[in-house]
């Protein structure tokens, strides 16, 4: 059973897996307002930045106006805007437009990286039979209603997959790209 945890405070946030354990055992209330909102357990990750997740200005908005209204308020440093679903990378905190039982959208973090329509997600107030106040799990959505993500630059992703060997796989002999192929190595 999670504890719950209201107001804000700091937790632990050095990675994604470090602040996805806190979440999945605390529900979070940091505004005092709607019990375990969606968007308290996210502007929890921006308050440990100094910042504040906004909805709209001057407050009283939906999930969805992250990032319809203030996009550009909340990609302030370490986070940034990613705005295409294929790019999404876990730990992104995703925001959704409003459909069906989620009148307000809804923002939580992605839990895997995009593999397609579907995607896993960490949030509050989420899946089926949830109710408001509903600490943090891990539920599956849907991608068909994803307006943009947020990415913390200070959570390490996955490095990117290093290039196939030029001419079809054939390995050079020129002592450059023998030395440059070495370094990447090193980087790695």
């Amino acid at each position: 059973m999670a504890t719950q945890q209201n107001g804000y405070t700091t937790v632990p946030h050095a990675t994604y897996d470090e602040f996805r354990t806190y979440a999945l055992t605390h529900g979070v209330n940091v505004d005092g307002l709607w019990g375990n909102q969606c968007w308290d357990i996210c502007a929890l990750l921006w308050y440990q930045y100094g910042l504040s997740l906004i909805t709209r200005p001057g407050g009283n908005g939906k999930a969805e106006d992250c990032w319809i209204i203030s996009r550009n308020v909340n990609a302030q440093s370490p986070f940034i805007m990613v705005e295409n679903a294929v790019d999404i990378k876990r730990g992104d905190v995703l925001v959704f437009r409003a459909s069906g039982a989620y009148t307000t959208g809804h923002i939580g973090f992605a839990d895997a990286d995009y593999a397609g329509n579907n995607i896993t997600v960490l949030g509050q107030n989420q899946g089926q039979g949830s109710s408001s106040g509903t600490p943090s799990n891990i539920v599956g959505w849907n991608l068909t209603t994803f307006l943009g993500a947020f990415r913390n630059t200070d959570w390490n992703s996955t490095p990117p997959t290093p290039p196939s060997p030029p001419f079809g796989g054939q390995q050079s002999k020129f002592k450059w790209v023998l030395y440059a192929r070495k370094l990447r190595q090193k980087r790695v």
